[in-house]
């Protein structure tokens, strides 16, 4: 029986981790997986984490399952903190693990419409949704939003790809930190688009998974916000891997805005479509968000503490920018002093990225992303010079 199983596309981010795995070398730099590093090379547990793990064990009284959407006060904690005023009875909101499992739950409900609508994706952008849209069977087709090799984002070209979009169809972007460019659109940019998607009937879908990386947590929520508070229907996925530095814990949930007549039709649909997949999210993570968010001493001790991880990864960036001025006095690489967060992508072609493995050691994800948190202070000047050498510039 097996035998007859085809081989499965996997994710190029896991493709590069197990590549990285198998490398023999000693002298080697992993720049794949999306997690933040500090300058030791650890990911640490939160303060904040830690006192409302130790606060969980000493008051919780069942480990009983919840409501298929989840804990009802989590989902309102984080729905205020987010999406601030403009979050309240209109909404459909669940628990999940993760943000894959909200962008499933989404995907499942557009699929089984009985006229799905296209889901519009920027490219290139997160390698896991079109994983996820093929899975659900939704539709789905692209517009281009950054050329890796001019090192900019090709918002007229966005635009004028998402004209072909049709009402009722949805776009899935990204808010701050953009996974895999880095590079996020300014103030302005967002307005224009929000004015195309009101002015088409295209529903917004959002996805947060690095508030706080960007500015301030308060801040990077500006975008979702202005969705919340301007769109009738749109959709909120998050996950809080980064923001908690809370990776196998699996916090994440999903925020639907409905019309109020549709709002326990949809309810019911996103209940139904839980049961039949992860039937009831994990609660660990989810309560120690909640917890600190409710806890004014324990807010502030993750506050600070995201601060600092925002803080050093925008030094590493500024780091790179300076580095290879005073080695080469060449600025290839300030862009990425322009960006924010964590990743970025190299200006490589294909053969230029396997060079930088095969002859420096360094592996990136596949289309030459790079986790720049994961670059100790020693780091920096390697890969610089590794760059130089691929493009023909050492």
């Amino acid at each position: 029986m097996f035998e007859k199983v085809e081989e499965y596309p996997v994710d190029p981010i896991m493709i590069g981790a197990d590549y990285f795995a198998r490398d023999p070398r000693k002298d080697k730099l992993n720049l794949t997986v999306g997690i933040y590093q500090d300058a030791e090379g650890q990911t640490p547990v939160l303060e904040a984490v830690k006192r409302a793990e130790q606060h969980l064990v000493e008051t919780q009284a069942t480990k009983s399952y919840l409501a298929l959407t989840g804990d009802a006060d989590y989902c309102a904690v984080l729905g205020h903190e987010i999406l601030g005023q403009s979050y309240g009875a209109e909404w459909v909101a669940a628990q999940t693990s993760g943000g894959a499992v909200a962008l499933r739950v989404m995907a499942d409900l557009l699929a089984q419409m009985p006229k799905p609508p296209t889901v519009w994706l920027q490219t290139p952008t997160y390698g896991n949704y079109v994983p996820i849209l093929t899975a659900a069977g939704a539709r789905f087709a692209h517009v281009p939003y950054y050329d890796p090799l001019r090192r900019q984002i090709t918002f007229d070209r966005m635009l004028a790809g998402l004209e072909k979009a049709r009402a009722g169809d949805v776009f899935l972007m990204q808010g701050v930190c953009h996974n895999p460019t880095g590079a996020d659109m300014t103030p302005e940019q967002v307005a224009a688009l929000l004015d195309l998607l009101e002015a088409r009937g295209i529903v917004p879908w959002i996805d947060l998974a690095y508030l706080g990386f960007g500015q301030s947590f308060d801040a990077d929520c500006a975008m979702a916000r202005q969705i919340a508070a301007r769109f009738p229907e749109c959709i909120v996925c998050i996950t809080l891997s980064k923001s908690f530095g809370i990776y196998r814990d699996r916090a994440g949930a999903l925020f639907v805005k409905t019309r109020t007549a549709d709002r326990e039709r949809i309810h019911r649909a996103v209940s139904a479509i839980v049961r039949s997949g992860a039937s009831h999210a994990p609660d660990h993570g989810p309560s120690v968000v909640r917890t600190i968010l409710q806890t004014p001493a324990f807010k502030a001790l993750w506050l600070r503490d995201l601060d600092r991880m925002r803080d050093r990864v925008a030094r590493v960036r500024a780091r790179i920018v300076d580095t290879e001025e005073a080695l080469f006095g060449t600025q290839d690489l300030a862009y990425l002093g322009r960006q924010s967060g964590m990743f970025s992508l190299l200006p490589l072609t294909g053969d230029q990225e396997t060079a930088l493995t095969r002859d420096h050691g360094i592996h990136v994800v596949k289309g030459g992303r790079v986790n720049v948190a994961r670059l100790g202070e020693g780091d920096i000047s390697w890969l610089i010079r590794a760059v130089r050498d691929v493009t023909g510039r050492g």
